[in-house]
């Protein structure tokens, strides 16, 4: 180092922190916009959950003790039914499968780990596939919004491929 913090080197002295940002390659901001983008879609599938549970009442004792169909709204939501299921809780596991790329505790089963990106193309798509699908049909503006950022975030992806990204750079997380 030389004098004030300047790095010797063979086109000139560099202050520190022209050094730290040109570390800071298209990958690693790439990935962090992919990891906002699925945060705030988490985010988007929980207020969708809530907005959804907010008129909802369970009867007991309204109901008989072996009625059919006396909490059927419940059903509405909380069901295996394919299409309430992938209706109602896209955005919260399309978010949470997001973020298990970088945080590690998300991965709650073998399964995720093979549904994760490995090149940056594959997380243009996911993204892609995360902005139409879990992100514009949901809680109205906000989902247009996060819809947004995950478009940009493909727009990321696809540049850092570009510029000869291969794989995935994961984010440094404590989780």
């Amino acid at each position: 180092f030389g004098p004030r913090g300047f790095q010797k080197s063979p086109i000139g002295d560099r202050p520190d922190h022209l050094r730290a940002m040109a570390s800071c390659d298209v990958g690693v901001i790439a990935s962090c916009v992919c990891f906002i983008a699925s945060l705030f879609t988490a985010f988007q599938g929980v207020a969708y959950l809530i907005l959804r549970l907010e008129g909802m009442h369970m009867m007991f004792e309204e109901c008989g003790f072996f009625e059919e169909d006396c909490n059927a709204q419940w059903r509405g939501i909380f069901s295996f039914r394919p299409n309430v299921l992938f209706d109602v809780w896209t955005p919260l596991l399309l978010g949470v499968l997001g973020m298990s790329i970088h945080v590690m505790a998300l991965r709650f089963c073998a399964l995720f780990q093979s549904l994760l990106p490995a090149t940056y193309i594959h997380y243009a798509f996911f993204m892609a596939i995360t902005a139409l699908f879990g992100n514009v049909g949901y809680i109205g503006q906000c989902g247009v919004i996060i819809a947004i950022l995950s478009g940009v975030a493909v727009l990321f992806c696809i540049l850092a491929r570009l510029l000869g990204e291969g794989s995935v750079k994961l984010l440094q997380t404590k989780w």
